[in-house]
């Protein structure tokens, strides 16, 4: 027998999000259908240059905000965080990241994910952090900063980065996201349970997929498969107390050089829908948080 969904109130009482990314290519209404199928309630909406949909500035803007805010809420939804990474070094970076606070403020996000810097732009990163985190604080969002996945050196590579840098952040309106499912891409030689295990102490939330080293990159599938032990990494982040994300970018894959593409059509809701509810199971059979005798569970076909 399968192991059943773990319900709704079961996910939001452990702090755990589903990203929209896995449903790259598809129109809110059918993303947010597919995952109230799943018995998906607090939403990541992914907003993410290169890895979703295409999209400007000029799109994040209250008047999308407010029509999300409506379609979650009319489902029983709600977003909890939003996922808007670029680099804070490149040109121009600090307008774009105060569109995205103040998107993620007309939200209702806790969250606000971004990456930090490459290493080129430090001097730009260096020089706005104090007034991006101002404006974080402002208007009431966690700044949230992730280490990358594409190779080239940041200012966060790996958990030895991080008390360097979480020392000049007010951890009341900033911190970390940590993905292990980055590590295995940006930095090939280290272990990403291992690096995992010394992140999570210093993280505020998690990102979570699998990914699989093929001859030509990198691939993601769902939690459970790939090269990635996470059981051990579920347990760690389940000790603290951890929010975190299941981020499943299925259409997504990096070359060797660790460089995004997607595949050009979007997968069929079927494989995705598949895919998420593996790793919904997967996390039901790993987190201690879902695994009570008083256990809520979905029947009927999402439980084949």
């Amino acid at each position: 027998m399968s192991t059943a969904l773990p319900s709704a109130e079961r996910l939001r009482a452990i702090g755990m999000s589903v990203s929209t990314a896995a449903w790259d290519g598809y129109d809110w209404p059918e993303i947010l259908d597919s995952m109230q199928r799943l018995g998906i309630a607090d939403v990541e909406l992914a907003f993410i240059k290169g890895y979703v949909s295409e999209f400007t500035d000029a799109d994040l803007n209250d008047a999308l905000a407010r029509r999300l805010v409506d379609e979650l809420a009319r489902r029983g939804q709600r977003c909890t965080v939003l996922s808007a990474h670029i680099d804070l070094g490149e040109p121009g970076a600090g307008e774009s990241l105060a569109v995205r606070i103040r998107f993620a403020a007309a939200l209702g996000a806790r969250y606000l994910i971004t990456n930090a810097a490459s290493l080129a732009g430090r001097a730009t990163f260096d020089r706005d952090l104090e007034g991006m985190i101002d404006a974080a604080r402002a208007a009431g969002v966690k700044l949230l900063f992730e280490n990358p996945g594409d190779g080239r050196d940041n200012l966060i590579n790996a958990a030895d980065d991080l008390p360097a840098f979480l020392a000049r952040l007010d951890r009341a309106a900033a911190g970390i996201n940590y993905d292990p499912g980055n590590l295995i891409s940006h930095r090939p030689a280290l272990s990403p349970e291992a690096d995992a295990q010394a992140a999570i102490p210093l993280s505020d939330h998690l990102h979570l997929k699998a990914v699989t080293r093929v001859a030509d990159g990198y691939r993601f599938e769902a939690l459970g498969e790939g090269d990635i032990d996470y059981a051990p990494i579920v347990a760690a982040l389940a000790s603290r107390a951890l929010p975190f994300s299941l981020e499943l970018p299925f259409r997504l894959r990096r070359d060797t050089q660790a460089q995004p593409d997607k595949l050009a059509e979007p997968l069929p809701l079927e494989v995705i829908e598949s895919g998420v509810a593996a790793s919904l199971r997967f996390m039901a059979q790993h987190h201690p948080g879902l695994q009570a005798n008083d256990l809520s569970t979905r029947s009927g076909e999402t439980q084949s």
